[in-house]
């Protein structure tokens, strides 16, 4: 196979990246030099550059450090589109059309901002959350669930994930149950951690510690947290959230398909994002909404709040202190229910929750 250069960063390669020779062997990508070999099926393509076309295969290593190759030249990365094996073409292809689609479209955006004083406005306007939101837009889905899988890695390289057995199963029925017709395909995760927790990831990634499945009362309850939740990521809360305190050049970026930008950062936000008071309002009132819709009464959320609320007031669990605002917002929960009434909702009814229950790892002490 034809060797091509690239920057590997990461294992071996350095914080700051080293030059390497590389190529394709069978179903593996062979690095010259420090002489390792890495399986296709392990890695994740990411493409991006705003000045210049850039292409990332990344990976996780044994000890689950991220790793990254670069080629170096528009030449080099020829080679790895033409001699890439079959199991890595279809990311390969899709994502380098997409960014060249993508590109042209951010670019006609960009070229739209004329003059200084049209641009000076548009960096100002930048500072607010209405632009983040705009540019946001144009981020394409498959963008969008490369973020999260990332983010997915790390969480991974964390341990306690899982994603088979009863805790799962529960969750992902009552998860599907209420993203019916979502264009996101949902992924449903349990993270074994004793923490009262649960995040959203982009691209439709569901992550729920132990520790909060053992706080749910009740089936009602964990829909009530898991509509929330889901709220998230289809208002892309959690995308917007995760990339707009690295600025509109980043954005831009990622719009066009470079999640370099990002990356770095992914370890760092996954599972610990802040959201506006706005953004919670919101995921409250269109979850309650989507409780309904599902012919669930949604008492089950207000009650998970109220409970967790008086349950420690001095040490506020994992959920409700990344949910700020919680007295307020379990008012306005209350508010909604009571103007909205759903007569054909009904208690929600789960066949694994108490096997679920059973099979939950024991408390760590």
């Amino acid at each position: 196979m034809t060797p091509f250069q690239a920057l590997l960063t990461g294992p071996d390669g350095g914080a700051t990246g080293a030059i390497v020779n590389a190529h394709f062997f069978g179903a593996q990508l062979a690095i010259d030099a420090p002489g390792s070999t890495v399986d296709v099926v392990q890695l994740l393509v990411s493409v991006g550059g705003i000045d210049g076309p850039e292409l990332f295969l990344n990976w996780l290593d044994a000890q689950g450090r991220q790793a990254s190759l670069k080629p170096l030249t528009a030449s080099d990365i020829a080679i790895v589109l033409k001699e890439a094996p079959p199991a890595l073409q279809p990311q390969l292809q899709r994502l380098w059309g997409e960014r060249q689609r993508n590109r042209r479209q951010v670019s006609g955006w960009l070229a739209g901002l004329t003059g200084t004083a049209v641009i000076a406005s548009a960096l100002l306007w930048w500072q607010g959350g209405h632009a983040v939101g705009a540019l946001a837009r144009l981020i394409p889905l498959s963008v969008e669930k490369q973020l999260g899988e990332l983010a997915l890695t790390h969480v991974r390289a964390q341990g306690g994930i899982s994603e088979h057995g009863a805790a799962q199963q529960t969750v992902q029925d009552i998860g599907r149950t209420l993203t019916a017709g979502s264009r996101y395909q949902y992924r449903w995760l349990i993270k074994q951690d004793d923490t009262v927790n649960a995040f959203a990831m982009p691209g439709g990634i569901i992550v729920v510690h132990t520790g909060l499945l053992r706080q749910a009362g009740d089936p009602g309850e964990l829909a009530g947290v898991l509509a929330h939740e889901v709220q998230h990521v289809e208002q892309r809360h959690s995308l917007r959230q995760m990339i707009s305190s690295l600025g509109w050049g980043a954005l831009v970026g990622v719009t066009i398909g470079d999640i370099s930008a990002v990356a770095s950062m992914l370890a760092h936000q996954a599972g610990t994002l802040y959201f506006s008071r706005d953004m919670e309002e919101e995921a409250d009132r269109l979850g309650l909404l989507a409780l309904q819709r599902a012919q669930i009464r949604p008492d089950g959320m207000l009650r998970f709040f109220q409970k967790l609320d008086d349950k420690d007031k001095g040490a506020t669990p994992g959920w409700i202190s990344s949910h700020p605002q919680t007295a307020a917002r379990a008012q306005q929960i209350e508010s909604l229910i009571a103007s909205k009434p759903c007569p054909a909702c009904v208690p929600l009814a789960s066949q694994h929750w108490q096997a679920m229950k059973a099979a939950l790892p024991p408390t760590a002490k």
